[in-house]
């Protein structure tokens, strides 16, 4: 049985491998959960002229979060001179994602960021002032919940990482798909290989998200 690291590992070279082919600069996951991951920034990305450094491990955790729990992601695989979280008009990187929710019905969105480690914070939720998550304030205290559940204490909520502007991902498919969508940015403490507990603690926690989901789902609640 392959260790978390080697997980990690796998998927980070998953990422280096598409690059090299060029067929597509995101690539996309498939599940039956009507849920979807992003990681915009697992890779280098380009904002107004400028290079952006990968947010380190957000694509890894992106995969094996969608392959565990069997539900959809997608993530970047390489820069073309885009910031899929800044551009508004013309990224295929937010058109596919608004095609797979009319597709496949999907009822939230969760973008996953990273931040460095002087952040003052574990964990942000980003709703957008509760404009993103379509008055499901519900599923903001159950995630909260879970990740401090799994022992990531420093959970706060629209502080610095609002995803407030009309640029990010969130408050885009918010507004375009109508659906709730969660921006979250992990502490380099929770994503970053080197902090292997970290990132087993951050993925217990949003399994245990998921899960919870799921079951709300059985229950026909999740709408």
């Amino acid at each position: 049985m392959e260790s978390l690291y080697e997980r990690i590992k796998y998927y980070n070279n998953r990422i280096e491998e598409n690059a090299k082919s060029k067929l597509n600069s995101f690539n996309i996951i498939k599940g039956e959960f009507p849920i979807i991951l992003s990681a915009p920034h697992c890779v280098n990305q380009i904002r107004e002229g400028k290079l952006k450094g990968a947010e380190g491990e957000t694509g890894a955790i992106v995969q094996l979060l969608a392959e565990k729990m069997n539900c959809y992601a997608i993530y970047k695989t390489y820069t073309n001179n885009d910031d899929a979280n800044y551009d508004i008009e013309k990224n295929p990187y937010k058109d596919e994602i608004i095609k797979l929710i009319k597709e496949k019905n999907i009822k939230l969105l969760i973008d996953f960021h990273g931040s460095n480690y002087n952040s003052p914070f574990d964990v942000e939720i980003g709703t957008g002032k509760g404009k993103n998550i379509q008055g499901k304030y519900e599923l903001v205290d159950l995630l909260k919940k879970c990740l401090e559940k799994s022992d990531i204490p420093n959970i706060v909520v629209d502080k610095k990482f609002l995803a407030i502007s009309e640029h990010t991902i969130s408050r885009s498919i918010s507004k375009k798909a109508n659906i709730p969508c969660i921006q979250l940015e992990i502490n380099g403490r929770y994503r970053y290989i080197e902090h292997l507990d970290g990132i087993a603690k951050f993925i217990s926690g949003m399994i245990m998200f998921i899960d919870n989901l799921k079951e709300t789902n059985k229950e026909g609640n999740m709408k």
